[in-house]
């Protein structure tokens, strides 16, 4: 495996850090309280 180049992480980072952020919330936003209470005790 070819070693990483620290700048260009960075700027894949930069460039996609806000889109990352905006699924999370937006997927946050829409999940139920029922839904979260069968996965975590079926």
């Amino acid at each position: 495996m070819n070693p990483l180049n620290i700048d260009d992480v960075v700027a894949y980072v930069e460039n996609n850090i806000e889109t990352f952020h905006r699924k999370r919330v937006e997927s946050v936003g829409k999940i139920k309280l029922d839904a979260i209470v069968k996965r975590k005790n079926p």
